[in-house]
């Protein structure tokens, strides 16, 4: 089974809040992050830039602080950990929002 995990991200004044719900091995779990923008910001791709974020878990457990880059490329977005190369997402941005998915497909967790 592989593991599959969805994030909704929402700008805020000084970078993005993060909504995530994850799947592995078939128990759900869920939580939020927040992102400080680490570079200037791109007016016409607003989520586009490098950010220093943690996540955390419904029982507050955290995870490390990530740089999670996201970059536009034609007509979507890619999200990357510097953490974990292999885990990417692929998004797009809908109503002000950023919505992304991904499959992890090797055992090799971001926290």
């Amino acid at each position: 089974m592989k593991n599959v995990g969805s994030v909704i991200y929402t700008e805020t004044e000084n970078g993005i809040s993060a909504e995530w719900v994850f799947s592995e091995n078939a128990n759900v779990t869920r939580g939020t992050g927040i992102g400080i923008r680490l570079t200037e910001l791109n007016l016409k791709k607003r989520f586009e830039g490098e950010y220093e974020i943690v996540y955390s878990d419904i029982n507050g457990i955290k995870s490390p602080n990530l740089k999670l880059t996201i970059s536009f490329e034609m007509s979507h977005y890619k999200l990357r950990w510097s953490t974990n190369e292999k885990t990417k997402d692929i998004g797009i941005e809908n109503d002000t929002k950023l919505s992304a998915g991904w499959i992890q497909i090797d055992e090799d967790a971001i926290w």
